[in-house]
């Protein structure tokens, strides 16, 4: 992989600034794809619980620009407490409505609230399970692609065994969206790892982290971003590689020069990366057990990671 692959870029990246001037800044550091945040208290470019109305103006201000949209990234709510979840799978359908409205493949889901160590683990993924399924009907209905991010460092499904557990409890048709930085701040190496899971994968963050960090500015972390790349390609991954610096005390002057100074170093560490050799596919059960293999055994009984419906990769 001696050259970069095309990127997005999310607008959670220029959160401080209204998405109209977000997606020109990101037009003008020369992407042709965005991906657009609508979390809540974070970064609110798309309202997660606004109005039909309210999404309508939004998706107005997206078609305005010149933007391929490669998805959106949403909290709108979570099925993981004994409350009533009719307003959230509202808000979601309405979400999923919007993505359809600005051609967005897919519409990505956080997939919990932080741990209730009163409510058994298991039964906060079940309700997360249970609580997509009719979601994703209207997923199926609009033509967008419903998908969860997991594993999620600060939030229920924060390890790899939990994100193992809730995909093997999942519809099959829901897919999975592979933030490197939520896998390495969970302590693991997410280029050994995405071989696992990569058919379900159909989108792929990208941030730097170190374990217990997922918010490391571009080369201030550990990843090793050239193996990262060149494993899925390896892999047959080709949906969208997106760039999504929400980063924690960055050293540059401005988000601008931050952004620049992650895709040098990313073209550099796929250079880098060229003469490298992609991991093997894992072995017989007679050979030594890997690390990988050890987490996705974690979860007595749980199936192999289902691949996407059709084979497909977006």
């Amino acid at each position: 992989m001696p050259t970069l692959p095309p990127l997005s870029c999310s607008t959670i990246t220029f959160r401080d600034r209204a998405l109209p001037r977000a997606l020109d800044t990101i037009a003008g550091l020369g992407f042709h794809q965005a991906d657009l945040g609508a979390l809540a208290g974070l970064c609110e470019h798309v309202p997660p619980r606004g109005t039909a109305a309210e999404l309508a103006a939004v998706a107005d201000q997206v078609r305005a620009t010149s933007l391929t949209v490669t998805g959106v990234n949403a909290d709108p709510g979570s099925f993981t407490t004994r409350a009533d979840h009719t307003a959230v799978r509202e808000a979601m359908y309405r979400l999923l409505d919007f993505c359809a409205d600005v051609a967005s493949p897919r519409l990505v889901l956080t997939c919990g609230e932080p741990e209730d160590r009163t409510i058994p683990a298991g039964e906060q993924l079940r309700r997360v399970a249970d609580g997509l399924e009719p979601v994703l009907g209207h997923a199926r209905e609009t033509g967008v692609e419903l998908t969860v991010e997991a594993p999620h460092y600060l939030r229920l499904v924060n390890t790899m065994a939990r994100t193992t557990e809730l995909l093997a409890i999942l519809a099959p048709g829901i897919t999975q969206a592979w933030d490197v930085s939520h896998v390495r701040a969970s302590g693991e190496d997410p280029a050994e790892l995405f071989p696992h899971f990569a058919g379900r994968v159909s989108t792929v963050h990208l941030r730097d982290a170190l374990p217990g960090d997922i918010r490391r500015p571009m080369g201030l972390g550990d990843i090793d971003f050239g193996r990262v790349l060149a494993v899925a390609e390896s892999a047959g991954y080709r949906g969208p590689l997106v760039l999504e610096l929400e980063t924690h005390d960055s050293p540059f002057a401005s988000k601008e020069e931050e952004v620049r100074s992650a895709l040098s170093h990313l073209a550099t560490a796929c250079s880098e990366s060229t003469d490298r050799t992609a991991p093997a596919a894992p072995t017989a059960p007679s050979a030594p057990t890997t690390r990988a293999e050890s987490v996705i055994r974690t979860v007595p009984g749980a199936p192999a990671v289902s691949a996407r419906p059709g084979g497909e990769v977006r």
